[in-house]
């Protein structure tokens, strides 16, 4: 059971890692807001949000942007202190590092360095371990019911026929609108409505004391959201956040930001299309709505995030004219390159040994010393060895005690790089060498 939730750990410390590098680039992004708000359209300031968010919910993205989109200098050279160098290339960023051939150490920008005795990591690493897995079960399970209240709540209102929506200018069979009485605020949920397979992918939810010409504002701002795919991006921004990031103060300034950029993107969206009379109207509409109380789940409310900021917005509200919203764009694609592309990669020769610099290193033995250095014990000695494939073995010891063999080539010889303990090993598949 320790090393389950050891492992558990060691895969918990790569979004640790990686929480720590996205909390430097959310917090200089926020420091950059009075600059990049004068700049930028809210709809790019979106994207540039979204980039972040979305690589911190696929970390492999975060990978490839560093390895293939190479760049002179960025805010990833500014900010990644090491990365990791286990087996061919890596752009993943290492402040809790636990590499071949080295103590485990706590590593900062600046070159500040403070190694871990190896006991007390191997109990940081239960510790995380338990948490995540906590953490993981239990915001699962919280989404998972809020949806499901967020269904029901839905479900009480009076659907709206597909000529009434159509009327609206809706005419997406995606899209389910409901009338729901008593309704907090207005919102378009991501997600079914009956459960997968009806062909439901946004339920938007309305109050149905509304006046008529509020109810066209609203659905306009609404169906503004699900055009700009704002839905979806915010139930993996929940998810990433509540999953792996709750820890990070700075990620949830970040979020909240997140959530007023895709209003105020909605909102100018929206005033595009209206005249000025019913720019106005919108305008009140917000005095009025704006204010409501917020919704966490898969939506978008109307009612969140700063009303006073959106309705000064919408006063002073002027059209985007082409040439400045291409150099929107343009700035943002810059600031995405900069702040998420580039940065430090490790390389090695993994990919360049053969198969006899691995027979030749196994049959050396060496390894056999360099796993008594490793695990502190002089007197280690395996006594059955079985491999599956190269670069890794699984060995029982004369105590009885099994262990996982990784080895890594630096591009001139074999090393090992982990001697992780087991509880048992399989040898479905394997082969006993020894």
């Amino acid at each position: 059971m320790i090393a389950f939730f050891q492992a558990l750990g060691r895969f918990g410390i790569l979004y640790l890692n990686l929480g720590i590098v996205l909390g430097f680039t959310f917090g200089a992004l926020i420091l950059l807001r009075p600059v990049t708000g004068r700049l930028l359209r809210p709809k790019h300031q979106v994207w540039l949000w979204f980039a972040g968010w979305y690589a911190g919910f696929l970390i492999q993205i975060y990978n490839f942007l560093g390895l293939v989109v190479r760049l002179p200098f960025s805010f990833r050279d500014l900010v990644i202190p090491r990365v990791q160098v286990r087996g061919g290339e890596r752009a993943m960023p290492l402040y809790i590092l636990e590499e071949a051939g080295e103590g485990p150490t706590l590593l900062l920008p600046g070159g500040v360095e403070a190694t871990l005795p190896n006991d007390v990591f191997e109990t940081l690493l239960v510790v995380i371990g338990v948490i995540w897995l906590v953490t993981f079960v239990a915001a699962l399970i919280w989404n998972k019911k809020q949806e499901r209240l967020l269904q029901q709540l839905g479900r009480q209102g009076e659907k709206m026929d597909r000529e009434t929506m159509a009327q609206y200018g809706i005419l997406q069979d995606n899209v389910v609108v409901r009338l729901c009485e008593g309704l907090p605020a207005s919102f378009v949920r991501f997600g079914h409505e009956d459960g997968v397979g009806d062909g439901v992918r946004f339920v938007i939810c309305l109050q149905k004391e509304l006046p008529q010409e509020q109810l066209r504002l609203i659905l306009l701002h609404e169906m503004e959201h699900i055009r700009l795919h704002h839905a979806w991006y915010k139930a993996i921004i929940v998810g990433v956040q509540t999953i792996f990031y709750w820890w990070n103060p700075v990620m949830w300034l970040a979020y909240r930001l997140t959530c007023r950029d895709m209003e105020l993107a909605c909102d100018e969206a929206v005033l595009e299309k209206l005249e000025p009379a019913q720019r106005r109207e919108y305008a009140h509409t917000l005095v009025e709505l704006g204010a409501g109380r917020p919704l966490w789940g898969n939506l978008t409310s109307f009612g969140e995030c700063d009303a006073a900021l959106r309705v000064r917005r919408a006063a002073v509200w002027k059209r985007w004219g082409e040439t400045r919203t291409g150099l929107s764009a343009m700035l943002a694609v810059a600031l995405t390159l900069f702040f998420y592309c580039g940065g430090p990669v490790s390389a090695s020769g993994y990919v360049e040994a053969t198969t006899e610099d691995w027979d030749t290193y196994y049959q050396s033995m060496a390894w056999v010393e360099e796993a008594q250095e490793l695990l502190e014990n002089p007197q280690w000695q395996p006594k059955e060895i079985w491999s599956r494939a190269e670069e890794r073995l699984l060995v029982l010891d004369t105590e009885d005690q099994w262990y996982s063999l990784g080895f890594y080539w630096n591009g001139e010889e074999y090393y090992l790089g982990r001697a992780n303990p087991m509880e048992q090993a399989f040898h479905d598949g394997y082969t006993r060498l020894g």
